[in-house]
């Protein structure tokens, strides 16, 4: 990654020419010569391999968060208004995608002050994670998973328990029995 630091460290003082006052063309072709002798831009692996890629997945995150916005450090705005955020750098399979939506949004679907927020948030993620959680179930949810409190948990839910609230139940039950 070309790192403007490093590049200012590396740009003379002066030139050669003691009556030579550093000029703006003389800074832009010296960083040009530097940028040149250094080019280790590397693009993200994330957009190398992810999920993000897929147009229909992106299509289905647009539908089910039409207000929705996706910012430059790869963080999904779902809903502006109440900034719920959900980071995505990372987010390399469908099931990751499911989990971090489910992680990140369950809050506001459950409890916000607004009931339009409450709707918006449950109804995406419904629509988008194909599921059919009431309010009651996204609370339960949201107190076991939510905010990444335990993403393993989460991504075995979206994953082997296909979303199946009774499946997460038992398993939160057996992990706070005592041995």
């Amino acid at each position: 990654m070309i790192d403007a630091n490093s590049l200012e460290s590396k740009l003379p003082a002066h030139s050669n020419d003691s009556d030579h006052v550093m000029t703006r063309n003389f800074a832009v072709e010296s960083f040009r010569a530097l940028i040149k002798a250094e080019p280790t831009v590397t693009p993200s692996p994330v957009y190398a391999k992810g999920i993000l890629l897929d147009r229909a997945v992106r299509y289905d995150l647009q539908n089910a968060f039409p207000k929705a916005l996706l910012n430059l450090r790869l963080e999904l705005i779902a809903y502006p208004a109440r900034n719920t955020t959900v980071p995505l750098y990372g987010a390399d399979t469908i099931e990751e995608l499911n989990a971090r939506i489910i992680e990140w949004c369950s809050r506001e679907a459950c409890k916000s002050y607004s009931p339009a927020s409450v709707k918006y948030h449950l109804n995406g993620i419904n629509q988008f994670c194909h599921t059919d959680f009431t309010r009651d179930g996204m609370e339960y949810i949201y107190t076991n998973l939510g905010n990444g409190i335990n993403h393993d948990l989460c991504l075995r839910f979206v994953g082997e328990m296909d979303f199946n609230l009774n499946k997460l139940k038992h398993e939160i039950e057996k992990m706070e029995k005592p041995t």
